[in-house]
C-alpha cells in the first residue's frame, strides 16, 4: 500500500476520534483501586485515599464509604451487612456509599468528590449521570445534587455542605426507592469553564430535605429525629451534550398579518453567530450577530424587500450554514 493510502486512513481515524465523546469523570465505576478497606469508614477517614481509588476523595469530615468484593480489612463486602443493605455493583465489583441524615447531627451529610480528567468547557452543556440504590434504612429522598469547584474542596471542620447551593439537582419527582436494582439520576449543567472537581451528595439542610414518608420515622423513636437514608453510588459520568441542529425556515410572509411575519432562527446553542443575507445579485441587505436571528424582510436601512429568493450564510464557531429564503408578501 502506498503512502497516500496511510495518510488517508490516518485522517479518517483522526476524524472518528474527534467525534467520540469525551468522558470527564476519573474512574467513574470505582474499579481502579490498589486495595479494598471493606467496611464503614470512620469519621474523617478518607477511605478512597487509603484504598488508592483513583480520582476520588472526601471533601468534608464526614465519612463516605467504598464497597468492594475483596476487602482487606473487615468483612463487609457485597452483599453488605444487614444494617446497610444488600447490593451488588452495577458494573465491576466496587461502588461508593453515602449517608444522608441524622447520625448525631441535624445536617449530617456524606459526599464523594472526583477530580475531573479535563476541565469543563465554558458555555458547553453537559449531562451528569450516575446510578443510586437505596439501602435498608427507611427514609429516602430526591435531594441528591452536584457542585463543581475549580480546585479540590477540603474542609475537615464540617460534616455538611448545606450552606452551598448545588449547581444541579436530581429531578424532584425522582425519589430513590429501588433497593434491588440501580436507579438512574440524570441532570444537565452549563459550564463556566473553571470546573475541575465535582462533589456529589445532598446540599439541602434538614428543614428543606424532602423525605419520602412511607416507613420513614422522624419522631425520634428510632433515634433519628431528622430522618436518615443510605445510598449506594455507581457508574458516574459527565459527557458533553451535542447541540441540536438549528431549524432554518426557507419561506416567510412579512405581510403584517401576525402569522410568519419574521424569519427567525435559534442559534443559542452556539457561542458566536454571524448571519448575512444577500439578494439575487449578491448585495448584502441584512446582518446579525445575535444568537436569535430575526429578519423582518427589510434592509438594514428599513426599506421593504421585494418578493423573491434571498440567500443566507450563517457562521458559528464550529459550523457554516448556507441556503435560500423565499420571501412572499
Amino acid at each position: 500500500m502506498n503512502k497516500a493510502f496511510y495518510i488517508f486512513l490516518f485522517i479518517l481515524l483522526f476524524r472518528y476520534e474527534a467525534k467520540t465523546q469525551t468522558e470527564y469523570i476519573t474512574n467513574g465505576s470505582f474499579e481502579q483501586i490498589d486495595s479494598c478497606y471493606g467496611n464503614f469508614a470512620s469519621i474523617g477517614f478518607d477511605v478512597f485515599n487509603w484504598s488508592g481509588c483513583k480520582g476520588w476523595s472526601i471533601p468534608t469530615k464526614s465519612s463516605s464509604d467504598l464497597w468492594c468484593e475483596n476487602p482487606i480489612i473487615g468483612n463487609a463486602k457485597p452483599p453488605l451487612i444487614p444494617s446497610c443493605g444488600y447490593q451488588l455493583a452495577r458494573t465491576g465489583q466496587n461502588y461508593a456509599g453515602i449517608l444522608i441524615g441524622d447520625n448525631g447531627y441535624a445536617n449530617y451529610r456524606e459526599y464523594i468528590q472526583n477530580k475531573l480528567r479535563h476541565p469543563l468547557i465554558a458555555t458547553q452543556m453537559y449531562n451528569i449521570e450516575f446510578y443510586l440504590s437505596k439501602g435498608v434504612i427507611p427514609c429516602t429522598t430526591n435531594k441528591i445534587g452536584i457542585k463543581f469547584f475549580n480546585a479540590k474542596y477540603y474542609d475537615m471542620t464540617t460534616y455538611w455542605l448545606t450552606d452551598l447551593q448545588p449547581d444541579a439537582e436530581n429531578n424532584a419527582t425522582n425519589f430513590i426507592t429501588d433497593t434491588l436494582g440501580w436507579q438512574k439520576v440524570s441532570m444537565e449543567y452549563k459550564a463556566n469553564g473553571t470546573e475541575n472537581y465535582i462533589v456529589i451528595g445532598s446540599f439541602a439542610d434538614s428543614l428543606n430535605l424532602t423525605l419520602e414518608p412511607y416507613g420513614c420515622d422522624t419522631t425520634g423513636s428510632q433515634g433519628y429525629v431528622y430522618g436518615i437514608g443510605y445510598f449506594f453510588i455507581d457508574d458516574v459520568s459527565i459527557k458533553e451534550i451535542e447541540p441540536l441542529a438549528p431549524v432554518i425556515p426557507n419561506v416567510f410572509t412579512p405581510n403584517s398579518d401576525g402569522v410568519n411575519d419574521v424569519w427567525r432562527c435559534d442559534f443559542s446553542a452556539f457561542k458566536t453567530v454571524n448571519c448575512s443575507i444577500y439578494n439575487r445579485w449578491g448585495n448584502l441587505i441584512f446582518q446579525s450577530n445575535k444568537q436569535i436571528i430575526q429578519w423582518d424582510g427589510r434592509t438594514t436601512s428599513g426599506i421593504n424587500c421585494e418578493d423573491g429568493i434571498y440567500f443566507y450564510c450563517i457562521e458559528t464557531e464550529t459550523e457554516k450554514y448556507k441556503g435560500h429564503i423565499q420571501l412572499i408578501r
